[in-house]
């Protein structure tokens, strides 16, 4: 039972982790959106579609938003566990 309760405590923790984490790019997307006018969707869509040119804060954007869904996923799971 205090194995459980331990590894109960650490997936909080990295709960916590993630938490700040999606928090932050969040932020930097909101961030992107507001300075190009554009939703993320949209932009994810036109930029995979090759749309949006080479510009460094485009793979930026691109990949916050990616790395944001993982985020969530996997603090999903974690969450689901701890639960």
């Amino acid at each position: 039972m205090e194995h459980t309760e331990r590894i109960k405590t650490s997936l909080k923790r990295e709960y916590l982790l993630y938490s700040n984490a999606t928090a932050y790019y969040k932020k930097a997307l909101g961030e992107f959106e507001e300075k190009y006018q554009l939703a993320t969707k949209t932009f994810l869509k036109r930029f995979e579609s090759g749309e949006m040119g080479d510009d460094s804060d485009y793979f930026d954007w691109y990949a916050f938003a990616r790395l944001l869904d993982q985020w969530r996923k996997t603090q999903s799971a974690i969450r689901s566990a701890i639960q």
